[in-house]
């Protein structure tokens, strides 16, 4: 009975999986390779990335009602076309609703610009502050990462 159970322990011990890696949010890890991105619009040309960035490629980057978990990929590439056209203009007057992961890469995205030495500006962002950024206690962190414009 003894060697039947130390092969059982053997076999369970080498079995056993490690610990789960933590998960980066989709908005993060979105945004986490805009110097990557950046870099292959830069070498697609402009046409590419402005096309990507807003309707024409010209004016700042319009974010629509919503900027909820289900926007958020699709908001994280063209922030990213965005950003490697060294732009960092967002037209928010006609954000609604935003939820944690919305925020989450507005921060992410202020951040990325920092990087390649632009300010995010948020137009017509005035109210956000007030609202979920506020009620999550990220208002001071995004005042201080991105330009919030009325």
């Amino acid at each position: 009975m003894g060697r039947y159970m130390a092969r059982k322990k053997k076999k369970a011990a080498a079995g056993a999986r490690a610990p789960a890696q933590p998960r980066i949010a989709a908005a993060a890890a979105a945004m986490n390779t805009t110097e990557s991105a950046a870099t292959a619009a830069d070498a697609a040309g402009p046409a590419h990335a402005a096309g990507a960035a807003g309707v024409g490629g010209t004016g700042p980057l319009p974010l629509g009602s919503s900027l909820s978990i289900r926007e958020v990929g699709e908001r994280a590439a063209q922030f990213k076309a965005l950003i490697a056209t060294s732009s960092a203009e967002v037209d928010a007057g006609k954000l609604e609703s935003i939820d944690t992961a919305g925020l989450q890469l507005l921060l992410v995205a202020a951040a990325a610009a920092r990087r390649r030495g632009l300010t995010l500006r948020l137009h017509g962002a005035g109210s956000l502050n007030s609202g979920a950024a506020s009620a999550l206690g990220l208002a001071d962190h995004l005042a201080a990462t991105a330009e919030i414009l009325p």
